[in-house]
């Protein structure tokens, strides 16, 4: 099969996955066993909280005033859409500053500190995080020849695994990732209606 059929492959796929909603099953492992957490939830500083499962229906509301700024800033610094950093921002953290994942990710953006330290930020900082975010996307987008997707689906699972499998890795939690960024980017871009 070419590249050029796989590729129109896998945008197919996701453009039908991407009306879909992502949804992920959380378990925590606790003292006296795996205890599931039904629902999708974001494990912050606080500790396990809910995120309501209700998809909103047409025109996604936006960044909040706390973090726009910040992501239209980081945008213009690294000549990306502010609305693809919204995107990736909503996805990985809901827009919260103070999110650690179980992985270790940190902040809006849920920089490694591994990738945060290459990048030469720090990402308890909500600025220095929104700037991380997207200059590692920017790498990304560079890596990926501008495929918005694969360079999603990067940011979410490495580059290193997009490589290995010549397109969106076959991992559920990635591409629901992506299905999700590019329905937010879709819902954003919709026009207001009267």
């Amino acid at each position: 099969m070419s590249l050029a059929l796989r590729r129109a492959l896998v945008t197919a796929a996701l453009a039908s996955a991407s009306a879909l909603p992502a949804a992920a099953q959380v378990l925590e492992i606790g003292p006296a066993g795996v205890t599931a957490i039904n629902g999708p939830n974001i494990i912050t500083a606080d500790g396990v909280q809910s995120i309501s499962p209700v998809r909103p229906v047409g025109k996604a509301a936006g960044a909040p005033a706390s973090a726009q700024p910040l992501l239209d800033q980081a945008g213009a610094a690294s000549d990306l859409s502010p609305r693809l950093l919204e995107a990736i921002a909503y996805v990985e953290s809901r827009f919260r500053h103070n999110v650690v994942s179980p992985k270790g990710a940190i902040g809006m953006m849920q920089l490694m500190p591994g990738t945060a330290g290459d990048l030469g930020v720090d990402p308890r900082d909500p600025a220095q995080n929104a700037r991380g975010g997207a200059a590692y996307l920017r790498q990304m987008l560079a890596m990926f020849d501008n495929n918005v997707e694969l360079a999603v689906a990067a940011y979410n699972a490495g580059p290193n695994a997009v490589r290995k499998h010549n397109g969106v890795p076959p991992y559920s939690e990635t591409r629901a990732y992506v299905a999700a960024v590019m329905d937010y980017l879709a819902r954003t871009s919709v026009p207001e209606t009267k």
